[in-house]
């Protein structure tokens, strides 16, 4: 995969001059608050943030409707009872025939969606033979409405370790952009270079794509992954921000190209999305498409709105960290730093400096084993937070 996407995914439009942005000092190194919500951890809530904004603004839209009703986890642990990842789990319907396949992240998980799935009256969900051992399984009888909403999978061997993280940061370059490509630019290697201190022996890789928009100067640019994080720095500071116009971008090209890199099997699989607007509305299906891929790639989705987002690029990219395991993320006003923040629709959420949230975020899904900050960290609390659940009366 070279530097510019293939003319597939670059406009067919003569492309817009660039504009020229005024100098800017860079946001200095830890500056930029932002907080964060689970919607995995509090799926009550969720299915109550998607009726509230369906039946309301965003209703005319085509967005992703995930059912968090009845949601089943399943956890695959090892003969001493640790998580075992990297495991497929197959998801098979009441004639074994397999409907789809999920892979477990560090913590041994995976989430199914009866509604969201089509699972009909009876799935079994089914771990095959590995060198952990046999083959297990469990049938659920869904049209039961006390079935288990949460099964564990016991392996005879011992669980594969992480040793390996494959990140890819997909980042929005429009010209609204400036002040987080800015700080991306000055933090992200350096909170890599942290967690490869904190997790001794694990190897990263880490890749780049930048997009714009249709009339712009490209549509797509792309860098694989390499695990010189100097090289990866240095393709991320020789973009810039600009172009846009208008606030919808061209976010399912860049999903779409990131699931033709190479990521690595036996990797804990991260898409950082950095963006502040979402995909077309004709371009919702295809983005949302995309997320679905990711889903049973094992790639976890980790969105961080910027400054500004809109309802239909915070619905958006809430639904593909539902779907894929990953968190939401979101810059505030706390620093005082760029644009105004647009406030999220969430419950609860602490406010931190950025690049400890992405760091604490990335350590969890290596380790699997959620990372909360400590609480001199803590700028601020909205509602009653415990753990990333939120407590609502």
């Amino acid at each position: 995969m070279g530097a510019v996407a293939d003319s597939a995914s670059v406009s067919k439009l003569a492309p817009s001059p660039e504009i020229p942005r005024p100098d800017t000092p860079a946001p200095q190194s830890g500056t930029l608050t932002a907080g964060d919500y689970d919607d995995v951890l509090n799926p009550d809530l969720y299915k109550v943030y998607l009726d509230k904004m369906l039946q309301g603004p965003l209703g005319k839209k085509n967005l992703p409707y995930v059912d968090t009703a009845g949601r089943i986890g399943v956890t695959v642990t090892d003969r001493l009872g640790k998580p075992a990842p990297f495991e497929q789990v197959d998801v098979l319907n009441s004639d074994g025939k397999r409907i789809f396949a999920l892979t477990t992240g560090a913590d041994g998980k995976v989430y199914i969606y009866p509604q969201f799935d089509a699972l009909g009256d009876e799935v079994t969900v089914k771990v095959a033979a590995t060198k952990n051992g046999k083959a297990v399984a469990q049938t659920i009888d869904l049209s039961k409405k006390t079935y288990t909403q949460s099964i564990n999978l016991s392996l005879s061997g011992d669980a594969a370790k992480v040793q390996k993280l494959d990140l890819l940061l997909t980042l929005d370059a429009t010209g609204s952009m400036g002040d987080e490509m800015a700080y991306l630019k000055a933090e992200l290697v350096a909170i890599l270079q942290r967690i490869k201190d904190s997790q001794p022996g694990i190897n990263i890789r880490a890749g780049l794509i930048v997009y714009r928009d249709n009339g712009d100067q490209y549509v797509v640019r792309d860098f694989d992954f390499t695990g010189n994080l100097d090289t990866f720095a240095e393709n991320l500071l020789a973009q810039s921000a600009n172009g846009g116009g208008d606030m919808p971008e061209a976010m399912q090209d860049a999903m779409s190209t990131g699931l033709d890199f190479k990521w690595r099997k036996d990797a804990i699989k991260v898409n950082l999305l950095v963006a502040d607007a979402p995909p077309h509305d004709k371009d919702i299906a295809e983005t949302w498409n995309a997320a679905l891929k990711s889903r049973v790639e094992g790639i976890h989705v980790v969105p961080l709105a910027a400054s500004g987002v809109d309802k239909t690029a915070e619905f958006l990219m809430r639904s593909m960290g539902q779907i894929t395991g990953g968190r939401y993320l979101f810059l505030t006003d706390d620093s005082g730093v760029g644009n105004p923040h647009a406030e999220p629709t969430v419950d609860c959420y602490v406010v931190t400096r950025l690049d400890s949230l992405v760091e604490r975020v990335l350590t969890s899904l290596v380790t699997g084993v959620r990372a909360e900050p400590d609480g001199d960290e803590v700028v601020r609390v909205v509602g009653d937070y415990k753990a990333g659940i939120c407590k609502v009366e």
